[in-house]
């Protein structure tokens, strides 16, 4: 087909698309269609990257929509996230003279297309409230988001903490280079163009880097603080060493010739294809959101994010943390040796300072009678027997009274313990498993070193020769009666997105989104994700 051929029949197309939209593809309907200078909703993106049994189908004929995979994620929902509102609303509370910049900088990454466009004609800044009446804002990390990211300064200072590079030059990056521009150029006014950055961890880091300022006393701004770093985790890694970057897990590759557009129909193939599934570690909110998405507003069905709820659950037992126990006997003493694996590229857990995951070791005689327990948990997910105030890490457990919690804890300019980000100057504990070759020696060690006592404990991240193991071991010493037989252990790794601690903060502060995320919480499951599990007799 001649190039003017090809102009003439996608001009054509474009006409019946802007005609009959709602009658091609009914499952965008809910999808954004609004534009700005700069961005465009989803919906515009989805009428053409939507499955039609031809295009966006595998060889199995499974569906790679775009916009199904996305829709159900939490990137998808990010500035409908009720936790996060809620979790602005409260630092807020805590601070209110920080409003305006409390309100942006949370904004820039959740709400990024709203944000940018107020930017960029000429705002100082960007309000919750403008957000919630703006489609586009409520978007979440979209389409016209990602993919206009510039490569500058990307991997640096300069673009971390939601710095990242928007043009109005309507260039739209992808990871192919034979792309053909002309559908999409007449179709939407963006230029589609390859972008070797849109492969790498670079592109994610501008977001999921992020550094915030802490208060003193009086309210004024101490310092900055590294609320998440997952991105210099990584550069402290073998993962970074061997080019493993955020999408070759995040985004599942599909090693097979994908026609990626259904318009127009003489369009072809490409290879591979990268699933828009963004799966993470965070199957709680999804469900949560899923229970309640009238009244949040998702645009997801509740098969969708079933979808992606059991994708997560398989990636947090499959590829996110490994179990072992060698377990031994003398006498009145059992003892077991627990050892876990990191297998990300990055901390688990992961980002936010909110989650933590914890060992659950139960110790049962032949009747199924407990003799020793640590780690349990009620069914609001609370660990049970504990009595400090926030666990400190262990080398050896001897006690019901102790259990090995990985996080994070907080602490502000006075080392009291704090869950205000706006108040958090330094870390206390932060014992979350290191990814495989983390070593103390990098150039960032200082917004992600280990604090607490894991920091000197010979057995995490560390064997007798090397630094970098990405392994913690755990022994229990556990008194047993001599005379009782076939001693039954069982192991597990457990996960929480939101651990009740950092809760009971959250529901303290009265405001409308507390009291929304209040609601909806009280009525989830609190159940914690099981990462992995053993089992045995001795």
């Amino acid at each position: 087909m001649k190039p003017n051929q090809k102009f003439y029949l996608a001009t054509c197309l474009s006409l019946i698309m802007t005609i009959v939209p709602a009658m091609a593809f009914s499952q965008t309907e809910a999808l954004p269609t609004e534009t700005s200078m700069l961005f465009s909703g989803s919906g515009n993106c989805a009428f053409c990257h939507t499955s039609n049994g031809v295009a966006l189908t595998d060889s199995k004929g499974i569906d790679l929509s775009i916009s199904t995979d996305w829709r159900a994620t939490m990137m998808g929902n990010s500035a409908r996230d009720p936790l996060w509102q809620a979790k602005v609303e409260s630092e807020v509370m805590e601070n209110p003279a920080l409003k305006a910049l409390i309100e942006d900088k949370c904004t820039t990454c959740h709400a990024p297309m709203g944000r940018t466009q107020a930017v960029h004609d000429g705002a100082s800044g960007y309000s919750i409230e403008a957000m919630r009446t703006n489609a586009l804002a409520m978007d979440g990390v979209s389409c016209t988001a990602c993919h206009q990211i510039q490569p500058e300064n990307l991997g640096t200072d300069a673009s971390f903490s939601g710095k990242y590079q928007i043009e109005d030059t309507r260039q739209i990056f992808g990871p192919y280079q034979d792309v053909v521009p002309m559908p999409m150029m007449h179709h939407t006014g963006y230029t589609p163009q390859y972008g070797e950055h849109i492969h790498k961890s670079e592109l994610c880091a501008t977001c999921h880097t992020l550094f915030t300022p802490f208060v003193d006393d009086e309210g004024e701004i101490a310092g900055m603080f590294p609320e998440q770093t997952p991105y210099l985790e990584w550069q402290n890694s073998i993962f970074s060493q061997k080019e493993i970057h955020c999408q070759d897990c995040h985004m599942p590759r599909i090693d097979e010739a994908v026609k990626i557009s259904s318009m127009p129909p003489w369009i072809g193939t490409q290879s591979p294809f990268w699933r828009h599934q963004f799966v993470g570690g965070n199957a709680f909110m999804l469900q949560i959101i899923r229970d309640n998405a009238a009244e949040i507003g998702a645009t997801a069905t509740a098969a969708q994010f079933d979808k992606t709820i059991a994708q997560t659950r398989m990636q947090l037992r499959e590829k996110t943390a490994s179990l072992n126990v060698q377990p031994s006997r003398k006498g009145g003493q059992l003892l077991l040796e627990v050892e876990i694996a990191n297998r990300t590229g990055h901390k688990f857990p992961t980002g936010f300072p909110g989650r933590r995951a914890w060992l659950h070791v139960l110790v049962q005689n032949d009747n199924g009678e407990k003799i020793f327990e640590s780690g349990a948990f009620d069914q609001n997910g609370r660990i049970q027997n504990l009595t400090s105030i926030f666990e400190p890490h262990y080398d050896f457990i001897s006690s019901e009274n102790q259990a090995q919690i990985y996080e994070t804890v907080m602490t502000d300019v006075n080392d009291e313990l704090t869950f205000t980000l706006l108040r958090a100057a330094k870390y206390k504990k932060d014992n979350r498993l290191p990814p495989r070759g983390f070593v103390s020696t990098a150039k960032r060690i200082a917004d992600v070193a280990i604090h607490g006592a894991a920091a000197g404990d010979a057995n995490f991240n560390r064997d007798d020769k090397n630094e970098g193991t990405g392994r913690d071991l755990v022994t229990y010493q556990i008194a047993v009666p001599a005379t009782t037989k076939n001693l039954k252990f069982m192991v597990e790794l457990l996960y929480q997105t939101a651990k009740p601690a950092f809760v009971d903060d959250l529901l303290m502060h009265d405001t409308p989104a507390v009291a929304r995320f209040s609601k909806y919480f009280h009525g989830a499951s609190k159940a914690p994700e099981v990462i992995a599990h053993m089992a045995g007799t001795l």
